[in-house]
């Protein structure tokens, strides 16, 4: 199966890393990581504290075991994140670091793409894990399984039990 695997809040824990970095500098922003930001909020917080927000997320708890487990049952990984190098020149980089420094075994890497369901399709993604609704809707439109991390399923340990059923039937 080739598994399409998003980066934020659903590999790492990006939202804690971005309440820590707006506590550390007492910024006045209300919204949470993973709220509907405007272009102006975006470009207010992400110009300054992208990098800072991004290099100390962490893998999520059980990310890297199930990803291991994914991996030694013959299944391709594929990262698709929206991350880009808009606000820094470093976040793929950034991102190849995370995932060299815990050892992934990711198969591809695909930034930028922030509706991602033409990509998925294109790349013959069987099953999209990703914490966006608007993201699941989108890749349903293109008949493509999906879990979306953090409503029903809330960890790693459950996405491996959802693919066990998924694969037996």
């Amino acid at each position: 199966m080739r598994i399409g695997i998003d980066v934020d809040e659903t590999l790492t824990d990006t939202e804690k890393s971005f309440n820590d970095v707006i506590k550390k500098y007492n910024i006045d922003f209300k919204k949470k990581y993973s709220d509907e930001w405007t272009k102006e909020e975006r470009d207010y917080l992400l110009t300054d504290y992208c990098e800072e927000i991004i290099s100390n997320a962490k893998l999520k708890k059980g990310a890297k075991e199930a990803l291991d487990i994914l991996k030694s049952k013959g299944h391709e990984l594929i990262i698709i994140t929206a991350r880009c190098n808009r606000y820094s020149n470093l976040i793929e980089k950034i991102t190849y670091d995370l995932i060299k420094d815990n050892n992934l075994k990711i198969d591809e890497i695909y930034f930028g793409d922030r509706t991602k369901s033409a990509l998925a399709k294109r790349l013959k993604i069987d099953l999209m894990i990703d914490d966006s609704k608007k993201i699941i809707e989108n890749m349903k439109k293109e008949n493509i399984d999906c879990i979306l991390f953090g409503d029903k399923i809330k960890t790693w340990e459950e996405i491996l039990e959802y693919i066990e059923r998924k694969n037996n039937g």
